[in-house]
């Protein structure tokens, strides 16, 4: 059968079974892990770029490099092409997904975004999670933290952050449920009007988003973030959290 087949037509068949893949692990990406502006913050949108071009360079380029319909071997150097495209596939996704945001942590005035990566193996022990899997798999749960009420250990938690920048947002075991700081949150929403100021370059969109919000029941808090810093929207009334938005805070 592949003696029929023409190089171009190879390429062009790999080229599109990639690119359809390709529009798979992008959903799972941007739909699941790295929802909306989330994606954004967290700078996975050059890294998910990255994957998907090594991947047609080590597939569908090779496969137009190497095929020849007289080749003896031409099977078994389709095979191996096909082997190494996927495993360098799942090895990108493996990394993403090991990285994948799993909280929303409202902190002290602030949320931030923490990462799968982000805590460590004695942390996740200490709440109860056995390993990385039993972390969230499809997007972050919003959460709140605070410092125990034991000033002793609370002491001990804020030395640490200071020495090692491992503040209380990478430690579950000290979460508790977002509704349990509810009125905490109320007190640190912000008003959309604050973020003229902070994004000069980006006068219409906030503009646009003040528009959308017009009532006064709508402010912000910061959302701390691997890449970029963004803004959770609040409805003060119920603090519950609207969307995710890329304006700076």
């Amino acid at each position: 059968m592949l003696s029929r087949i023409g190089r171009f037509q190879a390429f062009g068949a790999h080229l599109l079974v990639s690119l359809c893949l390709a529009g798979v692990l992008a959903s799972i990406v941007f739909l699941l892990w790295y929802s909306g502006d989330i994606a954004y913050a967290s700078g996975v949108g050059s890294i998910f770029v990255l994957l998907i071009g090594v991947d047609l360079i080590l597939g569908p380029v090779i496969t137009l490099i190497i095929f020849n319909p007289l080749k003896k071997e031409l099977k078994r150097d389709l095979g191996v092409v096909v082997t190494v495209q996927m495993v360098a596939l799942l090895l990108g996704m493996y990394s993403l997904f090991v990285a994948r945001p799993v909280y929303i942590v409202f902190n002290a005035d602030r949320f931030d975004l923490v990462y799968a990566s982000d805590i460590g193996e004695v942390d996740l022990i200490a709440a109860g999670v056995d390993t990385r899997w039993g972390l969230p798999m499809f997007g972050p749960e919003i959460v709140s933290a605070k410092l125990p009420a034991d000033p002793v250990l609370a002491q001990q938690l804020v030395q640490e952050a200071v020495m090692t920048g491992e503040d209380i947002q990478y430690k579950p075991q000290y979460y508790l449920a977002y509704s349990d700081q509810l009125q905490a949150v109320k007190r640190h929403v912000r008003s959309l009007a604050n973020l003229e100021a902070s994004n000069p370059a980006q006068a219409e969109a906030v503009a646009a988003l003040i528009d959308e919000y017009k009532s006064e029941r709508i402010g912000y808090i910061p959302l701390i973030a691997r890449d970029h810093n963004v803004i959770a929207l609040i409805d003060k009334s119920s603090a519950e959290v609207i969307a995710i938005n890329s304006l700076r805070p």
